[in-house]
C-alpha cells in the first residue's frame, strides 16, 4: 500500500471558490453571480425557502460533479424541473476557482441549448494551461469523487436512511485502501476455478459411485468399493480396473456381436465413385478394339523396319511387295504414320491398365466384405449375409460390374448399419452399462489426478486472503482513526445539552455486510439501538460530524466546502454548536453555507464568531433574484 494520499497523482495546489454564476437554472431567472473571497473565511447565504439561494449551491455542485446529491434519489419530476420556469433560455451555470500561486482562474462552464436534457450540457473547462475536455485532465475528477466539497441535507439524511454501505465506501476510498480490495479480488479470482473444480470432482465421485452401484459387473463393484472408501481414491487401482480387457466369453452370439459392432464398410458415396470410374474406364477401353490395337502394333513394327531399311539402303523398291518405291516422300508419310500408331498404342495400353486397376480395386472391395460367422438368429445378421452374397455374384463385363456395384452395394451398407446397431444394443444390454460408465470413470480419474495440486494452491490462496484480511483490518483502523477523532471533536461541539455520546467510529464488515460502526451511547448505556432513539436534530448533527471530516481531509486539494441547509431540526443549543464548528473550520477553510433558518446567522452574530460574511437572497416576480450583503452584528 502506498502510504501517501490516494490522490497523490492529483493536483498539489490549494483550490478556492471565487464565484458561482447562474442563469435560467432552477429558481434563478436572469443571470446572477455570488462572489466569494478566495481564501479562508465563513460566508452565510441566507434566504427564505423559494428565494433561489439553494440554486447557487446546486449549480456549483452540478458544474463540478455533473450531478446533484439533492436529486440523486428523487423522482423524474425533480430531474426534469431544472430549467427556470420564467427564463428557461439561456440556461447555464459557471464556477470560477482560484488556485494558489496561479494568476489565471480555472473556470467550469455548463450550458444547455434549447431543448437539451440535463445530461446533454456543453461543458467548457479553462485554466492557466488552456482549454480542457474536462476536469479529468486537471486531475480533479478523482478528488471530487473522494472528498466531495459539497454537503446537502440529502446527504446528511443518508445516515438516518440506513445507507451504511455508501458511507463505508466513501470513507474507505478516502483512506486509500482500494489496493486491499483489488488484492483480495485478485486472490478470490485466482481461487475460484480451483475451488469450483475441487467441488465438482468431489461431487462427481459420489455420483459415479451411485451410478456404478446399479451395474451387475465385477469391475463396477470393485470400482465402487474404491470410490466409497475413506480418504483419497487410489487412482492407480481404478485405472488398472479400467484397463482390464473385456470379459472372456465362449458365447458365440456375444463373439458374433463384438465383430458386428466393429464393422466399418466403405461408404455408399465411396463405392458410387468407384462404380462411376469403372464405368468410364470400361467405355474408354472399348474405344480401342483389341484386334485393331494388335494390328496397329504389327503395322508400327513393319514401318519401323522399313524406315531402317530406307535409312541403310536409300531409295528403292519396297522389299515387301517389290512394287512400291521407298523414297523421301514415302519416308515422311511413313514416319508420321508410325508416330500416330505409337500414340494410339500408348493410349490403348493406358486405358487397359486403368481398367485393370479399377477391376482389381472393385474385386478387393467385394472380397474384403466379411460377415462374422455365428448363429445368425437375428434377422439383421441374415439380411447382411444375403446382401453380401448378392454383391459377390459378380458379372463378367466391367460395365456390368459397375452397374452391379451401384445397385447392390447400398443394400450392404444398410444391412451392415442395422446389424451393427443390433450388436451394439445387445452388448450394451449384456454389459449392463459398464462400458459407458467406464468412460465417465476414466474422465473423472483424469480430473481427480490434478486435485492434490489444486488443493495445495487453494490452501495457499485462502491463507493469503486470511492474512490480507487481518493486515487490512489493522491498516484500516489505523487510517480511519484521524477521521474518527475529527468526528468526535465535531460531535462534542454539536451535542450541546444532548445526553448522547459518540465514540470513535470504525469500519466493519465487507462486501454486502460492510458498514460504519458508531459507538453511540445514551446516558452511558449502549444497547445496540442508540441510533434508533436519537432525535432528528441529533441525527443531523451526527451526519455533519461524519461527513465534514471527509470534505475537510488534509489530502483534499479543495480548500472550500459548500453546505446546503445544515440546520434542519436542530434545537437552538445545537445551532450554536454548529456555528462554532463552521467558524472553526473557516479559520483554515473557505466555508460557504446556504440556509433558510435565521437561527444560524443569529447565532453567528450573537457569538461574534470572527469575520463572517452574510449575504441575503430575495426573489421577486419572474424569478428575478437579488443578492445583497447583510449586517454581521
Amino acid at each position: 500500500l502506498d502510504p501517501r494520499s490516494p490522490t497523490a497523482d492529483g493536483p498539489a495546489e490549494r483550490i478556492w471558490l471565487k464565484s458561482v454564476t447562474v442563469a435560467g437554472f432552477r429558481g434563478v431567472g436572469p443571470e446572477r453571480t455570488i462572489q466569494i473571497g478566495p481564501g479562508p473565511g465563513f460566508t452565510l447565504v441566507v434566504g427564505r425557502n423559494g428565494s433561489g439561494k439553494s440554486s447557487f449551491a446546486e449549480a456549483a455542485e452540478l458544474a463540478l460533479t455533473g450531478d446533484s446529491a439533492r436529486w440523486a434519489d428523487k423522482t423524474s419530476v425533480w430531474r426534469t424541473g431544472w430549467r427556470n420556469l420564467h427564463n428557461p433560455d439561456p440556461c447555464w451555470v459557471d464556477v470560477e476557482l482560484r488556485v494558489d500561486g496561479v494568476a489565471t482562474p480555472t473556470r467550469v462552464h455548463r450550458a444547455w441549448p434549447v431543448g437539451a436534457e440535463l445530461a446533454d450540457a456543453e461543458v467548457t473547462v479553462t485554466s492557466a494551461r488552456g482549454r480542457h475536455s474536462g476536469l479529468t485532465e486537471l486531475g480533479l475528477a478523482r478528488p471530487l469523487e473522494l472528498y466531495r466539497p459539497f454537503l446537502t441535507a440529502a446527504e446528511l439524511g443518508k445516515l438516518a436512511a440506513g445507507t451504511q454501505s455508501q458511507l463505508f465506501d466513501a470513507l474507505f476510498a478516502i483512506l486509500g485502501l482500494d489496493a486491499l480490495i483489488d488484492a483480495d479480488q485478485r486472490l478470490l479470482r485466482a481461487a475460484r476455478p480451483h475451488d469450483t473444480t475441487i467441488k465438482e470432482v468431489r461431487a462427481q465421485r459420489t455420483a459415479l459411485a451411485d451410478a456404478l452401484a446399479g451395474i451387475a459387473d465385477d469391475r463396477a463393484r470393485r470400482t465402487v468399493a474404491l470410490l466409497r472408501g475413506r480418504g483419497a481414491v487410489d487412482l492407480d487401482a481404478v485405472t488398472a480396473i479400467l484397463d482390464e480387457p473385456d470379459e472372456v466369453t465362449a458365447d458365440r452370439e456375444v463373439l458374433l456381436c463384438r465383430e458386428l459392432a466393429d464393422l466399418a464398410p466403405p461408404s455408399v458415396d465411396e463405392v458410387s465413385r468407384l462404380a462411376g470410374q469403372l464405368r468410364e474406364a470400361s467405355a474408354e477401353a472399348l474405344r480401342y478394339d483389341g484386334g485393331r490395337s494388335r494390328a496397329a502394333l504389327r503395322s508400327a513394327e513393319l514401318l519401323r523396319l522399313s524406315l531402317e531399311q530406307h535409312e541403310d539402303e536409300g531409295d528403292g523398291s519396297c522389299p515387301v511387295c517389290a512394287t512400291g518405291v521407298l523414297d523421301g516422300g514415302w519416308r515422311a508419310a511413313a514416319a508420321q504414320s508410325l508416330t500416330d500408331l505409337r500414340q494410339r498404342s500408348v493410349a490403348a495400353q493406358a486405358a487397359a491398365n486403368r481398367l485393370t486397376a479399377l477391376l482389381r480395386q472393385a474385386h478387393h472391395l467385394i472380397d474384403d466384405l466379411t460377415v462374422p460367422e455365428g448363429p445368425g438368429s437375428e434377422p439383421t445378421v441374415g439380411a447382411l449375409r444375403d446382401a453380401v452374397a448378392a454383391l459377390r455374384r459378380v458379372p463378367g463385363k466391367p460395365a456390368d460390374l459397375a452397374d452391379h456395384l451401384a445397385t447392390r452395394y447400398p443394400a450392404v451398407v444398410v444391412a451392415a448399419d442395422a446389424a451393427r446397431a443390433y450388436a451394439e444394443g445387445f452388448l450394451r444390454q449384456r454389459d449392463t452399462g459398464w462400458r459407458a460408465a467406464a468412460a465417465d470413470v476414466r474422465e473423472w480419474v483424469a480430473a481427480a489426478g490434478g486435485l492434490p495440486a489444486r488443493e495445495a494452491m487453494l490452501a495457499r490462496l485462502k491463507t493469503a486472503r486470511a492474512w490480507l484480511k487481518d493486515a487490512g483490518t489493522a491498516i484500516r483502523d489505523e487510517r480511519v482513526a484521524p477521521f474518527a477523532g475529527h468526528s468526535q471533536r465535531i460531535w462534542a461541539q454539536l451535542r450541546q445539552e444532548s445526553n448522547v455520546e459518540l465514540g470513535a467510529m470504525t469500519l466493519a464488515g465487507a462486501n454486502t455486510r460492510r458498514r460504519v460502526v458508531f459507538p453511540v451511547s445514551v446516558d452511558g448505556a449502549d444497547n445496540g439501538t442508540a441510533l434508533g432513539v436519537m432525535s432528528q436534530g441529533e441525527m443531523q448533527a451526527l451526519g455533519l460530524a461524519t461527513f465534514l471530516p471527509r470534505s475537510c481531509a488534509p489530502e483534499s486539494p479543495f480548500r472550500f466546502i459548500v453546505v446546503d441547509d445544515p440546520v434542519q431540526s436542530m434545537d437552538p443549543s445545537k445551532v450554536d454548536g454548529l456555528a462554532r464548528v463552521l467558524a472553526e473550520l473557516a479559520e483554515q477553510r473557505q466555508v460557504v453555507v446556504f440556509t433558510h433558518d435565521t437561527r444560524l446567522p443569529d447565532a453567528v452574530r450573537r457569538l461574534d464568531l470572527g469575520k463572517a460574511r452574510i449575504v441575503e437572497v430575495t426573489r421577486a416576480e419572474r424569478s428575478v433574484v437579488t443578492l445583497r450583503p447583510a449586517p454581521t452584528r
